[in-house]
């Protein structure tokens, strides 16, 4: 599943952004059978706004993902993706 993370984060720069996904790939964000993908991120920085995107196998697994990263979510959204390549999504239940 795809989800996005609302977090309102005061101050935050492009730096802070940089160093969260550059963790997400050093640490990797697996935890037992969890596998949770960091797949980056829209920084609002006007805003004190990030919208952090996620893979995996449940919002529990995503939220765990996100504390180890020290990112200060406050939601987290099920997301589904409607760009021009859409081949990794599960069909659509319409």
């Amino acid at each position: 599943m795809l989800y996005a993370a609302k977090c309102y984060w005061p101050g935050v720069t492009k730096g802070d952004v940089e160093r969260v996904a550059a963790r997400a790939g050093l640490a990797g964000l697996a935890s037992g059978s969890d596998t949770v993908t960091y797949l980056g991120s829209l920084l609002f920085a006007g805003d004190d706004l990030v919208l952090c995107l996620f893979q995996g196998p449940s919002r529990a697994a995503v939220i765990r993902a996100s504390d180890r990263l020290g990112i200060p979510c406050e939601r987290l959204m099920d997301s589904l993706w409607l760009g021009p390549d859409q081949s990794s999504q599960a069909p659509s239940s319409e």
